[in-house]
């Protein structure tokens, strides 16, 4: 029984594998047999193959990528280039730049300790204890211009002296003119100067201010040069006066003229302007002038002008004024350390206006306006023409009391007429 059903399986064994190879023959030569005997189709399409599911998931994931967190940082097209040195053509500049600090420095620390220092020597402030250095200026006449014209254009004096000269009417004094560095900037009556004689806007004839004009000055050298000066600006022109003498002296100064083509001086006159710019540095003594100029000028109406260099502001400055005080005296004839404010208040006269301009100069520059008060007789005589005479009683032939009539004497003008 055994063996029967052995034999059995083994003949269904052998039959299913010839099955099987006759399966995979069958599957081999039956395509290739339809394709020999197969016609080939008229403007047949390609066949496009379908992606397969792995494809399909792959290109759809790439059509629809997830956003990165990371920035895209773009590459560059070309090298980029080193970046140049900001210093580099900047060396030289910063080096001479560097010098001139240091010797800045060098030279404000040596400025300290020079004015700090006590040297033993005494300090002249006081004028009476200054030398007189006046005669100075007819040594350094020839170049004073070119040597002070840089300063004073730079720092703002030479338009203080137009403002001032500006100012100037009627017959007018200037005292210390030097070399006439205010001389283009008076509003002159000369006709054709600056329209003068002719028919303004207003339809008047126009005049100028100054009437006549009398130059004073110590220096016969410094004088000479004004007067040159003068001649080119004006040539032709007289009546101007050009008088050597020390303004310091009672009755060195002649009066105005009487005309303006006149050069003797009326002494019972006065001046409507006396006019100096750093003279009280340079007199021996500066309280003297100004009562002197105080005698020159119209009581009440006329007006002293001043433009002076002095102390500062600052005790620092006024100490380097100090030590330096004596060796610019003997350079440039000049006390520049004089406390101008102090000479104005003892030389007597009213103070008009008194002030420092130029923020810049720290306070050593000064203007100064001045006038001479009333004296005590005119004052006296002037409250006499205001008194009203005493009333009179008087009685006529009846024996009645009758009031007489008042006479009051009216006080004279005073003024241009």
């Amino acid at each position: 029984m055994e063996r029967a059903c052995k034999r059995l399986l083994l003949a269904s064994s052998k039959a299913n594998g010839s099955m099987s190879r006759c399966r995979r023959d069958l599957s081999t030569t039956i395509p290739l047999q339809a394709a020999k005997h197969a016609k080939p189709a008229k403007h047949a399409k390609p066949a496009i193959p379908k992606p397969s599911k792995a494809v399909t998931k792959s290109t759809s994931k790439e059509s629809h990528p997830k956003p990165s967190t990371q920035k895209q940082v773009p590459k560059p097209l070309s090298t980029p280039k080193p970046k140049a040195n900001p210093f580099r053509n900047r060396v030289i500049p910063m080096y001479f730049g560097g010098l001139i600090v240091l010797g800045l420095s060098g030279y404000m620390t040596y400025f300290y300790i020079t004015i700090t220092r006590d040297d033993g020597k005494p300090t002249r402030i006081s004028p009476a204890s200054q030398q007189d250095v006046s005669t100075q200026y007819d040594k350094i006449a020839t170049t004073f211009d070119d040597t002070v014209d840089p300063m004073e254009n730079s720092m703002g004096i030479t338009s203080l002296r137009r403002k001032l000269a500006s100012e100037a009417v009627g017959d007018v004094l200037e005292v210390s003119i030097g070399t006439g560095r205010n001389l283009e900037f008076y509003q002159w009556d000369f006709k054709g100067h600056q329209g003068v004689g002719k028919v303004d806007a207003t339809g008047h004839i126009k005049k100028g201010k100054v009437r006549s004009f009398t130059a004073v000055d110590k220096s016969g050298e410094m004088l000479e040069i004004a007067h040159e000066k003068f001649g080119k600006m004006f040539p032709g022109i007289l009546g101007v006066r050009w008088v050597i003498a020390d303004a310091t002296e009672p009755g060195a100064i002649p009066g105005p003229p009487k005309s303006a083509n006149e050069r003797s001086g009326n002494l019972d006159s006065k001046y409507d302007t006396v006019l100096q710019t750093m003279g009280l540095c340079s007199v021996s003594d500066p309280v003297k002038l100004l009562k002197n100029l105080g005698e020159c000028v119209k009581e009440e109406e006329g007006r002293i002008l001043l433009l002076e260099h002095g102390r500062g502001s600052w005790a620092l400055l006024n100490k380097a004024l100090d030590k330096s005080a004596e060796g610019h005296a003997e350079a440039f004839g000049c006390w520049w350390n004089r406390d101008i404010r102090q000479i104005v208040e003892e030389s007597g006269l009213e103070i008009v206006k008194i002030e420092q301009p130029k923020w810049w100069h720290a306070g050593t520059t000064w203007w100064v306006e001045l006038r001479k008060p009333k004296s005590k007789s005119a004052v006296r005589e002037s409250e006499k023409g205001q008194q009203v005479a005493p009333l009179v009683v008087a009685v006529d032939a009846e024996g009645k009391e009758k009031q007489a009539p008042t006479t009051s004497r009216e006080p004279k003008k005073k003024g241009w007429w």
